[in-house]
């Protein structure tokens, strides 16, 4: 196995969806929880414009249609008519396939926006016609008293970027040009762009990403190991999870048993749980194992080793058959890949 880990800088975690090199800046299409766009299985009512690829689905529009009428309810007529395209174009962008730039959520060194990246153009326009609008799309405190001073108001809402600021970034060729569609070099080779984010590993496994606002990305090892990477790219000195001493390896390089993958709870921010698959002996009896682990109460680039609940144990005897992918899919179920995809086995979550 490669002693390096790379990840897919385009559209991570995804096959149907590659774009070719360069964006500019080496940008791409990516949504505000890390994944790539998709075209919704049903088309949107309230954001309409981005049916047929964006980052929502109807469920998220819905509670987007929602936060408008809301807010909306502050308005007469007159202002219904006048900021009401306003308020509907701010509140879509969460929908837009480049909603991870206009949030700024791709840069580890700045907190993700509450509100879109505005152009200037359109944010001067915003001011002269709904400043007042601000409070009720926003509680940040940076945005209290300055809907009168246009300079700050836009200071706020403007994303310096022209390519990926709102408006702009619609009515760029070379951004929306094929978005949603696959691209291949003349002799139909699917090329992706890779750039290094880890070294130094024995036998990587799998490569998870924190996905909640810390932009932390975990390692693991066949061994045993799994590693905490920061969002500069070092890496934390004591492992996110030992069990070396649990997980069954031996010295045959083509071993398949060891540490075979991780997921986090897709709400790991919050629910901060974490589950993993490995080769275990019991009494002799070689098994795959699926355990869940909760983050450590004192340090959060830990798992706290105590902490284990087994789910799931199956006598998985042979070396050479040990394919082992967890997922989690969007109806709330983990999903457990045995052997050589021949079989499944489903855990509900608590």
């Amino acid at each position: 196995m490669s002693r390096a880990v790379w990840h897919r800088a385009l559209l991570p975690r995804c096959w149907f969806l590659l774009l070719l090199c360069p964006w500019p800046g080496g940008s791409h299409p990516q949504c505000l929880d890390y994944k790539p766009p998709f075209q919704p299985l049903e088309p949107l009512v309230f954001c309409k414009e981005y049916s047929k690829f964006g980052c929502c689905d109807v469920e998220k529009d819905d509670q987007i249609s929602q936060r408008y009428y809301q807010i909306m309810d502050y308005f007469d007529y007159s202002g219904y008519l006048t900021c009401g395209k306003y308020i509907h174009s701010i509140l879509c962008q969460e929908c837009s396939p480049y909603s991870a730039h206009l949030y700024d959520a791709e840069d580890a060194h700045t907190p993700m926006r509450e509100l879109p990246g505005l152009c200037g153009d359109y944010c001067g326009d915003f001011w002269h016609q709904c400043r007042y609008v601000l409070s009720l799309l926003t509680e940040s405190e940076a945005a209290i008293g300055i809907e009168d001073d246009r300079e700050r108001f836009c200071a706020f809402l403007e994303l310096k970027d022209p390519h990926y600021c709102y408006p702009n970034v619609l009515a760029s060729a070379e951004l929306n040009a094929n978005l949603g569609t696959v691209r291949a070099d003349p002799e139909g080779c699917l090329q992706l762009c890779l750039q290094e984010v880890a070294n130094g590993l024995r036998n990587p496994v799998a490569m998870v990403h924190a996905r909640d606002g810390t932009h932390r990305f975990f390692v693991a090892e066949q061994l045993g190991y799994v590693w905490a990477y920061l969002a500069n790219g070092s890496r934390v000195d004591r492992p996110f999870l030992n069990l070396t001493r649990a997980v069954l390896t031996s010295p045959w390089a083509g071993d398949e048993r060891g540490f075979l993958c991780m997921a986090l709870h897709p709400r790991f921010a919050s629910v901060r749980k974490a589950y993993v698959y490995y080769s275990v002996a019991v009494k002799k009896e070689e098994r795959i194992r699926v355990s869940e682990f909760t983050l450590s109460a004192s340090d959060v680039n830990m798992l706290d080793h105590s902490s284990e609940r087994t789910l799931l144990e199956v006598v998985e005897p042979a070396s050479n058959h040990n394919g082992g992918q967890l997922l989690f899919g969007h109806d709330g179920y983990l999903y457990i890949f045995i052997e050589q995809a021949t079989g499944a086995g489903v855990e509900t979550l608590p």
